[in-house]
């Protein structure tokens, strides 16, 4: 006996092919986004990030306010830096060539209407450089000591969704970061001679401002996004007995973006993200909303 097709049953190919679609474009986006060349900045995350969670763990469906808690991993490689102002014994345009900060750091965020997302960040970072291209044969290797070990940083920021088109967004998003000066870490000029006379430490501090735009679009569990930024960084050095303060500022403003954000249920994403030009850098994050 043949059994007919009822009228609500749809094609077996048809069906395979709604299945299969999500899973193969997932595929195809995660190998394009960590097979990519290593590119160029704080962390950022999706600034569609509030229109992405429907619900809370603890509220209903569409709730006009939410709070969400996560976990930031920050890894910048490099962020050229140039000199702007102080004077030294040594020559400090031939310091900093290459400076790169770890950060661990705990998120909080308080979301209005899924469209206005302000958050904070609180943690630990930690500094790391590169005298010259090529530190070993390098002399100022010899001359300078840079030390650090995580000590106290903070972030704070807003993103907001400007425009929707269906599951497309259109966001901005501006932050402020600051890592404070501590006795973990320091610069110090060594003596040319190596007698050993305890020098001065000038403990330092950074400062980054940062603005951006980015488009967003989600694709079933995956929303991926790509934007461009202005950022302005600046590393202050404490005077010392070999030299005034010292201030360094990143050499590029400009820069790009792009990640993925995976929602694994309405209520827990996570992030991935490269930033591009004005710093080497990548960024991994967790959010869950309440």
């Amino acid at each position: 006996m043949i059994r007919k097709k009822g009228p609500f049953e749809k094609p077996p190919l048809l069906y395979s092919y709604t299945e299969v679609r999500p899973r193969t474009v997932m595929r195809k986006f995660l190998l394009f986004f960590f097979l990519a060349p290593a590119l160029f900045a704080s962390p950022i995350g999706n600034p569609a990030g509030p229109g992405l969670m429907q619900a809370g763990l603890f509220s209903s469906s569409n709730p006009w306010i939410k709070v969400t808690t996560g976990y930031v991993s920050d890894y910048v490689i490099n962020m050229p830096l140039k000199f702007s102002s102080g004077s030294a014994e040594f020559n400090p345009k031939e310091t900093f060539k290459h400076f790169g900060l770890n950060s661990q750091m705990a998120s909080f965020s308080l979301v209005l209407l899924q469209r206005l997302e302000a958050y904070a960040l609180f943690g630990g970072s930690k500094e790391h450089l590169k005298w010259h291209e090529e530190p070993r044969t390098s002399l100022y290797s010899a001359l300078f000591d840079f030390q650090s070990s995580y000590h106290f940083s903070w972030a704070s920021g807003v993103r907001i969704i400007l425009l929707q088109w269906g599951q497309t967004f259109f966001s901005c998003d501006g932050s402020y970061f600051a890592i404070p000066s501590s006795q973990k870490s320091f610069f110090k000029f060594l003596n040319r001679l190596h007698l050993p006379i305890d020098q001065e430490k000038q403990h330092f501090n950074l400062r980054e401002w940062q603005a951006g735009a980015a488009l967003s679009s989600r694709f079933w569990i995956i929303t991926p996004y790509a934007g461009a930024k202005y950022l302005r960084a600046k590393l202050h050095i404490q005077s010392g007995t070999e030299s005034s303060a010292l201030n360094y500022c990143n050499s590029r403003r400009l820069g790009y973006y792009y990640g993925v954000t995976i929602s694994l249920t309405s209520k827990f994403l996570i992030t991935g993200e490269r930033r591009m030009r004005d710093e080497f850098a990548y960024m991994f994050s967790t959010q869950a909303v309440f």
